[in-house]
């Protein structure tokens, strides 16, 4: 990756996103894509510090990570609470908030089930998955254009079931069996139909790994995480306005040719479920898995 892009990244981050938010705030109140593109400047951040601290081994990796959670996680709240309930976002990496009330005069735009994946990714690293549970199913439900077969929309399915024992069948026992949790992900597996898209096949490669995962099986994850990150490492160079567009209508992951590439988060997020939850190591050593994203931001461990 381009080095000027890396240093643009980090080079007077803290000052940056700060304006950022308060500038987007004179608007208006912020919106899903306005907390969308705040979430991903903390991970063009993140990704570009990778680059000199490849395990990520310093304090203030865990604030980023929380606040590019937090941000991502009010895009969520925006489109599962607005015109329902109240809410606040607080980023205290830049010292701004945003309260929600019902009468707020704002047309929510609704997530794609990409952003839902993003978001779900690092609510898991970051340990806020279940904080932000009823935000996430409510999301789930309203996803835009998004219909069950979709290899992304599946992934969704596994993992609300593995992650927060929601299987889909709302009269089965709670928290459900490992065997529950298997069922439901094959269940979105059999569902799954492949099209053309550059996410579809990572989107089922994970799928299959969840899987694995929830099954206890540790070699059969492992050969899905390797060929997980090897399609996540087949991705255009260079970013091009083209690209933005196939982002912007979620037809590619918006990734490509940014910091944040250097970071895949369902990668990173599966291999962080396998070690907090299953205890088992990253089955394979490469910069796109630091430590301390894995260990949960546990600096010298």
């Amino acid at each position: 990756m381009d080095e000027a892009v890396l240093a643009a990244a980090r080079d007077g981050f803290a000052e940056r996103i700060q304006g950022e938010c308060h500038s987007m705030a004179k608007a208006g109140p912020i919106g899903t894509y306005e907390w969308w593109r705040i979430s991903r400047e903390f991970l063009d951040y993140l990704g570009a510090l990778s680059v000199v601290l490849p395990d990520l081994d310093a304090p203030e990796v865990k604030a980023v990570l929380d606040n590019a959670a937090e941000a991502a996680a009010g895009g969520v709240q925006c489109a599962a609470y607005f015109g329902n309930t109240t809410f606040f976002v607080f980023l205290d990496y830049a010292n701004f908030g945003m309260d929600y009330q019902r009468e707020t005069p704002y047309d929510p735009d609704p997530v794609s089930a990409n952003q839902w994946l993003d978001a779900f990714c690092l609510a898991i690293l970051s340990e806020r998955a279940e904080w932000y549970r009823e935000a996430f199913s409510f999301a789930r439900k309203e996803l835009d254009g998004d219909v069950g077969g979709q290899p992304n929309v599946e992934l969704v399915n596994g993992l609300m079931a593995y992650v927060l024992g929601l299987t889909g069948n709302e009269y089965a026992d709670y928290p459900p069996s490992r065997e529950a949790v298997v069922a439901a992900i094959d269940a979105a597996l059999s569902r799954v139909h492949v099209g053309e898209s550059f996410s579809d096949l990572p989107h089922r490669t994970a799928l299959r790994g969840l899987r694995a995962l929830a099954a206890g099986d540790q070699e059969a994850f492992g050969t899905e995480l390797t060929e997980l990150l090897l399609q996540y490492g087949t991705v255009p160079d260079p970013f091009t306005e083209l690209t933005e567009s196939l982002v912007q209508f979620g037809i590619v992951p918006g990734f490509f040719g940014r910091p944040r590439a250097l970071l895949p988060l369902v990668p990173l997020a599966l291999t962080a479920l396998a070690y907090r939850r299953e205890g088992w190591l990253p089955p394979v050593e490469t910069d796109y898995l630091p430590r301390t994203l894995i260990t949960g931001c546990r600096t010298g461990s």
